[in-house]
């Protein structure tokens, strides 16, 4: 490839950003990578009525969430104002365009009738001769050209070619003075010169419209490249009716960032049968020839699984940082900043999907139910079970406290055994052998272990159902087992 690339993302502000418009990023993002090239961020913030603050720094919060960095600071089209309407009057004098003061129920019109006899929905053209002046209201029209064809090869679809007739006179400058989106688009991608347009295929009737101006303006026009669409489960244009569209919110649901890349990345593009790739082994094998044409299913659970494998592959260290950094995990910093701390999290990691899983997982630190609550449970209403558990639990207490000073004693001292105290697992007791703990216990107090792990696993956790309570035993602080089971006292 002669020329350097250069490509870029060029969203609008007026809503959070679409993870259609993350998919188009990342494929620029990757195009650029891949061939040493540079890629820029471009905000289209001309639509004043629905451009907002907040979308516009939605993208660029999301864009630094998933290290899709660009060459310099953004372009706002709201800052180049002057330079669009120099461009118009350029292509006014040159005969490229025209003043019209038809208003919108006028075209209206027009296009209604044109379809009752079977025409083109269009503008008539009727001031396109009039050679109007600058006064007044007005938009100015683009004045294309009544007989020919355009012919463009797309980088994705192959060889365009659409006629003349079928291109409407089109508005480059709106009543308020403000560009419409082909014109700003022409003379931005031409002035940062760049070299590849890479955008959804709804643009493929925007660009024999820019094939125009770039050839009206003297400009040399960009290869253009049209990608396959992103369809719902019901096979139509993915929006809000299909659930959630917006790429923050998925960071807030405890995404990671690369597992979104992963799964829209393979939305129609693909490396063979490989599912699973890092952000670094996208653009080693990224390629426009392997862009398929068809529109690709967004599938939730697919999603789902592929972020589940990217999380279960995270170093400890790294898995730390990101519940830390999105804040799911604040309120057990401290605690999960300890070695038992990281045992627990690394335990838990292979049955987390979701970085949100962790904050449920690790709930039951911050409950504080007391003894009355759980005597209301149905597993406390057996016979002899409440009874048994005390028993049981008093019994286990004791006999691990003689284990834990053993362990400590040389260690640390005596007097500080009941100070900063590890863990069971960092004694060296497995989960088999306090499964084994219990198993006597409940034999001892003729009653089934079940009927013993069920009050157990709400007496530490709060909750009836979770990860195994033997297990998780282990890899709680020992101080505090002791103080949640010094409640049945």
């Amino acid at each position: 490839m002669s020329a350097q690339v250069r490509v870029r993302f060029a969203p609008s502000p007026t809503g959070f950003l679409h993870v259609g418009g993350v998919r188009t990023a990342l494929f620029n993002w990757l195009y650029a990578r891949h061939h040493g090239g540079q890629f820029f961020l471009r905000i289209e913030d001309t639509d004043r009525q629905r451009s907002r603050a907040e979308f516009t720094e939605d993208i660029l919060e999301t864009l630094r969430w998933l290290h899709l960095d660009y060459e310099q600071e953004p372009w706002y089209q709201s800052q180049r104002l002057s330079r669009y309407c120099h461009q118009v009057e350029e292509l006014i004098d040159r005969g490229h365009a025209y003043r019209c003061v038809c208003s919108e129920s006028d075209v209206d019109q027009m296009r209604a009738e044109a379809s009752e006899e079977g025409k083109r929905p269009q503008y008539d053209r009727r001031c396109r001769n009039l050679n109007l002046p600058d006064r007044g209201t007005y938009v100015v029209r683009a004045k294309i050209p009544l007989e020919g064809e355009v012919v463009f090869s797309d980088l994705i679809r192959g060889s365009i070619c659409v006629e003349n007739s079928q291109v409407d006179d089109f508005v480059l400058l709106r009543s308020d003075g403000f560009p419409t989106y082909n014109l700003s688009a022409v003379v931005d991608d031409a002035e940062s010169r760049i070299t590849h347009v890479l955008r959804g295929d709804d643009h493929i009737n925007n660009t024999p419209k820019q094939l125009h101006l770039y050839h009206f303006l003297g400009f040399q026009p960009p290869q253009f490249g049209h990608l396959p669409m992103i369809l719902g489960a019901d096979k139509k244009k993915l929006s809000k009716r299909h659930g959630v569209v917006s790429a923050s919110l998925y960071r807030k649901e405890g995404y990671l960032p690369e597992a979104l890349l992963n799964f829209l990345v393979r939305i129609g593009w693909s490396h063979g049968d490989q599912e699973i790739f890092s952000l670094a082994q996208m653009v080693e094998f990224f390629s426009l020839e392997s862009i398929q044409k068809s529109s690709g299913v967004f599938n939730p659970k697919k999603l789902l699984a592929i972020n589940g494998s990217h999380l279960r592959a995270l170093s400890p260290e790294v898995l730390s940082d990101c519940l830390f950094q999105e804040g799911f995990v604040s309120e057990y910093e401290e605690y999960l900043r300890t070695s038992i701390g990281k045992h627990l999290l690394v335990w838990l990691q292979p049955k987390a999907k979701l970085l949100k899983d962790f904050s449920e997982h690790l709930g039951f630190l911050k409950q504080k139910e007391g003894r009355r609550g759980m005597e209301s449970l149905e597993c406390f209403q057996k016979p002899l079970v409440w009874k048994s558990v005390v028993v049981s639990l008093n019994s286990w207490m004791k006999s691990c406290s003689l284990r834990v000073a053993a362990s400590t004693q040389e260690r640390l001292g005596w007097d500080a055994i009941w100070g900063q105290v590890p863990s069971l697992g960092d004694l060296g007791v497995t989960h088999e052998e306090v499964y084994e703990d219990f198993r006597g216990l409940a034999f001892s107090g003729g009653i089934e272990i079940k009927d013993l792990v069920q009050p157990l696993r709400f007496l530490l956790t709060s909750q009836m159902q979770g990860p195994s309570i033997f297990e998780l035993v282990t890899f709680l602080p020992w101080d505090w087992i002791e103080r949640r089971c010094s409640i049945l006292k």
